[in-house]
């Protein structure tokens, strides 16, 4: 493979890994999937291979992935905080999620 094959191979998983967090992000808020939970299985899935102190290229993968999913909810969770601070009346209209 040349840099062009690896150039194109890592924006297909790039673009592969953003769909799926956004999606994550879309069903979290908008149904009861369990983010943390998620999160978690995501950082548990594949333990390191051999050297306990170097893990595989797709455990950091994962753990990248739940640390961007993580920070994500917690950006939106202080939106959500600051707009109904912001308008008191939208803390009676929206309850706050769980988690």
């Amino acid at each position: 493979m040349d840099t062009k094959d690896f150039d194109e191979l890592a924006g297909r998983i790039e673009g592969v890994a953003r769909a799926v967090l956004l999606l994550a992000q879309m069903m979290e808020r908008e149904t009861d999937m369990d983010g943390p939970t998620l999160s978690r299985q995501w950082r548990q899935s594949l333990a390191p291979q051999g050297d306990a102190d170097t893990p595989s290229t797709a455990h950091k993968t994962l753990l990248q992935l739940a640390q961007v999913l993580d920070d994500a909810r917690s950006r939106y969770q202080e939106s959500v905080r600051a707009a109904r601070l912001a308008d008191p009346a939208l803390m009676r209209q929206v309850p706050p999620r769980q988690g």
